[in-house]
């Protein structure tokens, strides 16, 4: 495991990066504090946009579309008068 401390990575993140790709674990210090850890992703990682969706939507922190789900549809509000966002470009005048 490599320690680096924060200076340290921002000046040469492309380096760390680099250990990080060929396999190896950095960890990121703060005045000698652990703070982060830099680690390959594990090999199961989705590469096309369905795959992830899917996941999010498996681990049930994304709703598919077409689904309301816990939210209700939304019914405008009809108020007599002027468009607000017509007062609103008067206010900023």
């Amino acid at each position: 495991m490599i320690s680096v401390g924060i200076r340290q990575l921002k000046n040469g993140l492309t380096r760390y990066l680099r250990f990080v790709e060929e396999g190896q674990v950095v960890l990121v210090t703060n005045r000698k504090r652990p703070m982060a850890v830099l680690k390959k992703p594990e090999g199961n990682t989705a590469t096309s946009l369905d795959e992830k969706l899917a996941g999010l939507i498996a681990e049930g922190n994304l709703l598919p579309a077409g689904k309301s789900g816990p939210f209700k549809r939304f019914k405008p509000i009809r108020v007599k008068g002027k468009p607000v966002s017509m007062t609103i470009i008067e206010d900023r005048r």
